[in-house]
This record gives structure tokens, C-alpha cells and sequence, in this order.
């Protein structure tokens, strides 16, 4: 379990940018966390696993304290970070190098270490650039190298900061359902960050961070259907939730849905 408890963060010399927030992620969880820019949700990301240490409170993977030194090792093997620019991430010359980086850095046996770049460089198609250098790579195939260096290392917990917040719509759907199923089938719990609710549909549940602290959780269906209390917090709503609800409001459908076919069944 990655545990936040009564956390409260602060930057030096400024005002609390997390306050009093605590929620949890179990391994195969999938959760989206949704926020309007600019509300803490990359700060979040840090915390998670000791790149950045809360004030107040504590935050717990298995069992770990991220704020204990001794711990710190064994948290960041748990627990990866995928940022919303891949530049940022990489170290390596070439594709294979930089997947290669973070096994070279918990001592892997050269062996292992290759069959595990081979495996994930077949599952995310990735296998044909493993000797291109990065630097001409598109901003799809950047981002799947950086999920690949971290997805390698198999983490029980992934954070994905933005990932696709600098796609095109076809890679940003392509990557996002590439990395769920890996998850899903890997049973490695996530916490996705996103302002996209396109992509929150399909979480488990929903963290919405408002102010520094969750605002309000649930599942997909009894988040993203509140088309008015999101938008209150500055946060967009899924197209079929918007038309949903004005469709039900309308007396069109006798309850909104998150659910495309659900829709045309009712309409028809």
C-alpha cells in the first residue's frame, strides 16, 4: 500500500501548497488523480517516493517511511516517477543505454538485465530504435523510452505526472492504454496524474485535489458526472458527461452515464 497520511507541504518561504491530504493506492489499483493546473498534483508526485519530504505527516510504501534515509533505497526501487517531459528523464546516449541505466544501478547481473530490456522494448514496440540515439526520437517514441527505463525496474507503484500532456491525441491515447494494461496485468498500482478527465474515466477511482488537499473521491461514474462541482474547481468534464447530463436534464435519459453504447441503447 502507498499511503499519504495528513500531509502538509510546503516550498521554502511559501504559503502550504499541500495541506492535510491523505488517500491511499493498493497494488493493481489504477488511480487517477485530477486537478486544475497549478494545484499540486506534480508536488504529489515527488513526495510519493522521497524526492521531496512533507513538513507534516507521513507517507508510507508498505510499511516504509519515505522520509526515514535508511528507507530511501528500498522506496525508489518500489516506487518509479514517469514526468510529463521525457528530456528531463533521460541519461543514456542511445535508447538501450538509458533503459539500461537503472539496472546498471541496483547491480542486475548483466543477463537479466537483458532479457528484461528485451521484454519491455517488445511489449511497448520499442525494439527498433534500441540503438537510435534519443535525440531523434518523436515526442511518442521520447515517452515511451521513459516509461520503458522505469517499467523495467518493476516497481509495485508507478506515478505518471502528465505523461501525455504533450502528445497528439493519437499518441496520447495509444500510451495511456498501453501503460493501464502493462499495469493491470503487471498488478502494479498507479497513480495517475492528469487534468485530461478523457483519461480519468477509465481509472478505478478518483483523487480530486483542490486547494492543496483532496476535495472529494469515487469512483469514474460518481466524480466525472458532476459536471458542475468539477467545473467549480476549475476542472473540465469528459464530453459524454457534459452531453449526458444535458440529456437528462431534458428528460431525453432517465439517468447520465460515463458509457458511449450505454448512451445510444438509452437513446434508442
Amino acid at each position: 500500500m502507498l499511503e499519504f497520511k495528513d500531509i502538509f507541504f510546503a516550498y521554502e518561504g511559501e504559503k502550504w501548497i499541500i495541506r492535510n491530504l491523505s488517500f491511499s493506492i493498493a497494488q493493481g489499483e489504477f488511480v487517477a488523480l485530477l486537478g486544475k493546473n497549478g494545484s499540486g498534483k506534480s508536488t504529489i508526485a515527488r513526495l510519493a517516493n522521497g524526492l521531496l519530504t512533507s513538513q507534516k505527516g507521513k507517507i508510507y510504501v508498505d510499511g516504509l517511511d519515505t522520509s526515514n534515509p535508511s528507507d530511501t533505497f528500498e522506496v525508489r526501487k518500489s516506487v518509479g516517477i514517469v514526468f510529463q517531459n521525457p528530456d528531463n528523464q533521460f541519461i543514456g546516449m542511445t535508447v538501450e543505454e538509458d533503459i539500461a541505466f537503472g539496472l546498471e544501478n541496483i547491480n542486475l547481473p548483466k543477463e537479466e538485465a537483458v532479457e528484461r530490456i528485451t521484454e519491455i522494448s517488445e511489449i511497448l514496440q520499442i525494439s527498433p530504435y534500441l540503438s537510435f540515439p534519443l535525440n531523434l526520437l518523436s515526442g511518442g517514441e521520447k515517452q515511451k523510452i521513459a516509461i520503458a527505463s522505469v517499467l523495467v525496474l518493476r516497481p509495485k507503484y508507478l506515478i505518471f505526472d502528465e505523461i501525455t500532456s504533450l502528445l497528439d491525441p493519437i499518441n496520447r491515447e495509444n500510451i495511456f492504454f498501453t501503460v493501464r494494461k502493462i499495469c493491470k496485468d503487471n498488478n502494479i498500482g498507479v497513480l495517475y496524474i492528469t487534468h485530461n478527465p478523457e483519461e480519468a474515466v477509465y481509472s478505478d477511482r478518483i483523487e480530486v485535489l483542490f486547494d492543496g488537499t483532496i476535495a472529494r473521491e469515487g469512483k469514474p461514474e460518481e466524480i466525472l458526472l458532476e459536471v458542475e462541482f468539477l467545473n467549480e474547481l476549475g476542472i473540465s468534464s469528459p464530453q459524454i458527461a457534459i452531453i449526458s447530463n444535458e440529456l437528462n436534464k431534458a428528460g431525453i435519459i432517465s439517468k447520465a452515464t460515463l458509457n458511449l453504447e450505454d448512451l445510444v441503447q438509452k437513446l434508442c
